[in-house]
């Protein structure tokens, strides 16, 4: 327990920190006062993360979805899958459900995981008003700690084989259509 703690609490910093302005650059504050990224700051560490993670292998993980059906990174192979990390106090990730289940309609045959380190009670509440047709995968710290994810709405997008083929900003409108694009272009390669 001592230990989930922590990697939450680190978590927590870590975004936080890569909220913080950097040199004299000025820190932009949203609606709900959470200071937000520099395009700038998302684009290196998203760079970064492209560099770590991209056309390697998922990292391994087993974890078990809110309906009690266990997922591992070995059962995901063979179809293309979606990894959705966020969690319930993102409001670009709530915000992004209704386009994110629009993808389960137009891809029936691929896996859609939606990864949180929250608690399967506090994933149900935002799951019931919000209607998210993605399996969820809550407590899965430790999985998103391998990641090196820090900031939310981030969706991994896998190919049949398990590597990982793109690493993908939520919360926009150009980055769903990204998402779109990519995901049509791996539906369409075969094993």
């Amino acid at each position: 327990m001592k230990k989930k703690l922590c990697l939450l609490m680190m978590f927590c910093c870590i975004s936080a920190a890569y909220c913080t302005p950097l040199n004299n650059e000025s820190a932009e504050v949203g609606e709900n006062g959470e200071l937000k990224e520099s395009k700038a700051m998302q684009k290196a560490y998203d760079k970064a993360l492209e560099d770590k993670l991209c056309d390697k292998l998922c990292p391994e993980f087993a974890l078990t979805d809110t309906n009690g059906k266990l997922w591992t990174s070995q059962n995901i192979k063979g179809k293309v899958t979606l990894i959705n990390i966020w969690h319930i106090y993102s409001e670009p990730c709530i915000k992004e459900i209704p386009k994110l289940n629009e993808l389960t309609k137009k891809y029936p045959e691929a896996n859609f995981l939606s990864v949180t380190f929250n608690t399967p009670e506090q994933v149900d509440k935002v799951i019931m008003k919000n209607h998210s047709l993605f399996h969820q995968l809550p407590n899965a710290i430790n999985f998103i700690s391998k990641t090196g994810i820090s900031v939310t709405p981030m969706s991994l997008l896998i190919d049949k084989e398990g590597k990982i083929r793109y690493v993908i900003r939520g919360g926009t409108e150009k980055q769903y259509k990204l998402l779109n694009k990519r995901f049509k272009g791996l539906s369409k390669e075969g094993l």
